[in-house]
């Protein structure tokens, strides 16, 4: 014996430890390494309705997957990879072989990973050109035996016919995934494998409840009789019960016993036997097992678009995603280097089985777009900014030109005349949130720059008009996504009958909020820098101000409420357009049509006063309770001015205290025209000022 398993074995181990006995090697595998199993668990699909459900969903939904052949790219980027057009591999894959094209096949093999934990491939090979695969088949796990090796862990493979003849194969010619074994590293292991004794008492559930209908349609029992019937007796008692009792047709007819025979009712009755919570137990095991989720079963309670796709997401992520990174593996570590030089550099990769996330995709292009604006604001150089946010490179960046010089100021020093107001505009009463929204259906606006004889105040203007430019761009974007999410809203609560939730429709508002802050505090960082640089000419140098902590409670709040506002409006549009018999889409298209043409005047006023109380914020604070400074208000920025404006324009604040209290909420506050208004305050310095 020694002697044989030396022949067998080389002179040397080829791996670090053995894996099995030396007595393996005489075995061939038959016994430990031999399949267990497997074809009982294959043929279990077909016994059981919940495991049917879960095992060909699954592999309905891996096999529906796109493949497509990458070259990879220096880089080592997915999105610089280049997209192999013509290749044999690509031919295989397509069509595995003449009979299985490549839904099929995976289909197949998917099947036989999730009822055993194995898939089998068997590569077939031209006959002159043995190096190229040429047919890729699927083989069931049963009939699949690995030799193994105690020095080289495994040196190929048997195959058994349905007739019981054993084909030897090489390792090169065999392809195995599978789900790993934790005591057999040669074999899988799945979920059916852990659930068989679960499986077996459904089956056996089942069989009772049909020999149930098939014998009496009751409880079998038990006859008694005092003295021991003949052989002629007996088979004439059983022939007439059988006959009249025995099926469907024959349940609860009235029995006559003779002779003194007695009926004796069974013990355990169909309550007893509990078959329904047996059922409902054996199903939820095997969903648990398997991690499949109700939803993808058919049952789902209180579904909601919202729902819906975040059950889809969850789905191809947490069960379909990892089962595709196995056939990944597969293709690009087992059968690519079979194509030798040409396979080198290759790769596949599959579509994503996940659905995109719209919502998810907005958040990041809008805070990129918010970032890269403050970026810029701040002095970066645009083309860098691109780079280092990964922006598309569709974008183009030009460096803005410097504003042209407008004419001196005329106004005097602090503490001289003030400077002339503009022309006063009739004093109106303020209207209310309700009256204020004719942006509802005005045409867009389009401001006129303001032009004013201030060269640093100019300057703080045109600041403030490039941010409010670049943010409504931004929010642009934010506006489509929560339209979006309103008119799903709408379309759900008309299908469902439940049309008051149109008065409880929401928005998303974290992203929107991210992107407010970003400019408010990029624009306070600039009216900063633009406040010190007014102070420099003077020959004052102040620190510039880096955290303005309260801004992003402010930008938070502005955000929430102009996404109730559009959200109350297009409730309002809904109701409106709403009576029985129109569907929930025409509904959701007008409601679509109505808010895709309002004007952004509402919008540019919300988010340009938001703008304002950060410029001034950022001005004040680099400002505050600095010695000898001189604090005055200004209305020149105003196209209009209202009569508390023209009376507190040139005005000389007590304190620093007293032009924090009147423009640290942007617009002075007792504008008339509430947050039109662009009043700011100055700053000069006098040595003998306290």
């Amino acid at each position: 014996m020694r002697d044989l398993i030396s022949a067998l074995a080389p002179a040397r181990n080829t791996a670090p430890v053995p894996m099995v006995s030396r007595s393996a090697v005489l075995t061939g595998g038959r016994h430990a390494y031999a399949p267990r199993g497997q074809q009982t668990q294959l043929r279990s699909m077909a016994t059981n309705g919940t495991l049917f459900g879960i095992v060909s969903s699954l592999a309905t939904s891996v096999a529906a997957v796109e493949w497509t052949l990458y070259r990879k790219a220096k880089t080592g980027k997915k999105e610089d990879r280049t997209v192999v057009e013509s290749h044999a591999c690509i031919d295989l894959w397509n069509t595995p072989n003449p009979f299985f094209h490549q839904q099929l096949f995976i289909e197949t093999e998917q099947q036989h990973v999730e009822l055993t934990g194995e898939g089998w491939i068997v590569v077939a090979r031209h006959k002159r050109m043995k190096t190229l695969p040429l047919e890729l088949w699927p083989i069931p796990p049963h009939r699949m035996r690995p030799v193994v090796s105690p020095t080289d862990y495994l040196i190929g493979y048997i195959y058994t016919s349905p007739d019981g003849e054993e084909v030897p194969l090489a390792v090169g010619d065999v392809i195995q995934m599978r789900s790993p074994d934790p005591d057999n590293p040669y074999r899988g292991l799945g979920p059916v494998q852990a659930l068989m004794r679960t499986l077996d008492s459904q089956r056996y559930s089942e069989e009772w409840n049909a020999r149930f209908f098939q014998n009496s349609a009751e409880p079998g029992g038990i006859i008694e009789v005092e003295e021991r019937l003949g052989e002629d007796e007996f088979n004439e008692f059983r022939d007439r019960w059988a006959e009249s009792h025995q099926g469907v047709d024959n349940a609860h007819r009235v029995a006559i016993l003779e002779n003194g025979m007695k009926w004796v009712e069974r013990k355990y009755s169909m309550r007893d036997m509990q078959f329904a919570e047996l059922a409902q137990i054996g199903a939820s095991k095997l969903q648990e097992a398997f991690r499949f989720p109700d939803f993808m079963l058919g049952k789902v309670k209180d579904v909601n678009r919202a729902s819906a796709e975040a059950s889809d997401a969850m789905y191809g992520k947490w069960l379909v995603s990892p089962r595709l990174d196995r056939i990944k593996n597969m293709l690009n570590h087992s059968l690519l280097p079979m194509y030798g030089p040409t396979g080198e550099g290759l790769e596949w990769d599959n579509a994503p089985p996940v659905p995109p996330d719209a919502e998810a995709i907005d958040r990041e292009r809008t805070s990129k777009a918010a970032a890269a604006q403050s970026y810029v604001a701040a002095g970066y150089d645009g083309t860098s900014v691109i780079e280092a946010l990964n922006l598309p490179e569709a974008l183009k960046w030009e460096k803005p030109e410097p504003p042209a010089p407008a004419a001196p100021f005329g106004g005097g020093p602090a503490g001289g005349k003030p400077a002339p107001a503009k022309p006063a505009v009739p004093a109106t009463k303020p209207k209310s949130e309700l009256e204020s929204w004719s942006w509802l259906n005005a045409a867009p606006a389009v401001p006129e720059p303001v032009q004013v004889d201030d060269p640093e105040l100019q300057q703080v203007q045109d600041d403030w008009e490039a941010a409010l430019a670049a943010l409504l761009i931004v929010w642009a974007g934010i506006s489509a996504a929560q339209q979006a999410e309103l008119l799903a809203q709408i379309t759900a609560a008309i299908a469902a009958g439940t049309i008051v939730e149109l008065a409880a429709l929401t928005v998303t508002t974290a992203g929107a909020a991210m992107v407010l802050t970003a400019a408010m505090v990029g624009m306070a960082s600039t009216a900063a820098k633009q406040m010190a640089k007014e102070a420099a000419a003077q020959g004052k140098t102040l620190p510039v101000p880096r955290r303005f902590e309260d801004l992003p409670p402010i930008a938070n709040t502005v955000a929430q409420l102009l996404g109730q506002s559009l959200a109350q409006a297009a409730g309002r549009e809904a109701v409106r357009v709403y009576a029985p018999g129109v569907t929930p889409e025409e509904v959701a298209e007008r409601v679509g049509e109505h808010l895709g043409g309002l004007s952004d005047a509402y919008l540019r006023e919300q988010l340009g006063a938001a703008l304002t109380r950060a410029q001034n914020v950022g001005r004040l604070e680099t400002v505050k309770d600095v010695p000898q400074t001189i604090y005055s208000s200004s209305e020149i920025l105003d196209k209009a001015t209202c009569l508390p404006c023209r009376e507190i324009n040139g005005t000389i604040f007590a304190s620093w205290l007293d032009a924090w209290k009147a423009y640290a909420g942007g617009p002075y506050h007792a504008c008339l025209g509430r947050n039109r208004c662009r009043g700011t305050v100055k700053a000069t310095w006098n040595e003998a000022a306290g």
